[in-house]
């Protein structure tokens, strides 16, 4: 198993893409490892700031690590993966009301189906579904 990473260049593009703010990125990479031009997710990582709190921007910044990761994945299991991130970040977005993510996920899901061939986050990517006896 590997830690999940993703080229710094295409996280910062995506990044700029989804409007985050220069702060909370700064924050998101101190918070993370930010080392030989690659971004990796720590174990465990929590906001303890009291003025970087808008949702918006954290649903964004976790949207576009995702997206990157997608970008980069090669293996089946990768794209698997990272579509099961930004499925779970388009309902988290929905649940808390942040629809300018909600919808920029969708409109992303839409665009990239080509790639993907997945319809709408509610399909699954699973060719078989297990059998319950």
């Amino acid at each position: 198993m590997t830690i999940i990473s993703v080229d710094k260049g295409t996280f910062e593009r995506e990044v700029s893409a989804w409007n985050v703010p220069m702060n909370y990125t700064a924050l998101f990479l101190k918070k993370n490892t930010d080392k030989a031009g690659r971004v990796s997710l720590q174990p465990f990582f929590f906001n303890d700031t009291e003025h970087m709190t808008n949702p918006r921007h954290w649903m964004a910044i976790n949207t576009a690590l995702w997206i990157s990761a997608y970008r980069e994945a090669e293996a089946k299991e990768s794209q698997i993966e990272a579509m099961a991130g930004i499925r779970a970040l388009f309902y988290v977005a929905g649940a808390l009301g942040l629809g300018e993510v909600n919808v920029l996920i969708q409109q992303w899901w839409r665009t990239t189906y080509e790639l993907h061939r997945i319809p709408a986050p509610n399909y699954s990517a699973v060719q078989h579904q297990p059998t319950f006896h």
